[in-house]
């Protein structure tokens, strides 16, 4: 397989995913992978102002996909780092997890499953997939309790 082509979640950007409509888009890993990470979240309170901080780091403009949810665009050095909302953010235990991106939600929660990963919740993206439809995630726990993402999109 060939590595995942690095770029913005935009089709067709510069520097991104070749021109490919949403549901053209196809997961390449390794071997024996069931996806790859597609990006870092970063739980804040307030995700603009941390966003703002990350950009003069590694680069980028925050951009919000959608109410508590910031992105930097384009993503800095193909790397995707996000910031979600959250009122639970700890300053003793940062919270940061992975989204990894898979292709198939049924087949890789079962991967998980076996390796020994925890099911805890699916969710739903508050962002429609481009045929209108609802976009589910799940999270998990890896054997630590290290919180993890299945995302389809």
């Amino acid at each position: 397989m060939q590595p995942h082509p690095r770029g913005t979640r935009e089709p067709g950007a510069a520097g991104g995913l070749p021109a490919l409509g949403r549901d053209e888009w196809t997961v390449l890993s390794a071997p024996g992978a069931i996806g790859w990470i597609r990006e870092v979240v970063l739980d804040s309170a307030d995700p603009w102002a941390l966003s703002a901080f990350w950009s003069q780091l590694v680069g980028g403009t925050p951009e919000e996909w959608y109410d508590g949810w910031v992105t930097l665009e384009p993503p800095p050095h193909g790397q995707r780092l996000s910031f979600q909302r959250s009122a639970a953010v700890r300053v003793d235990r940062p919270s940061v997890h992975f989204d990894v991106l898979v292709a198939d939600l049924e087949t890789a929660h079962d991967r998980v499953l076996d390796a020994g990963g925890r099911f805890l919740e699916e969710r739903w993206s508050p962002r429609a997939a481009a045929n209108g439809g609802e976009v589910p995630w799940r999270v998990y726990a890896d054997p630590d309790g290290h919180r993890f993402c299945l995302v389809v999109r």
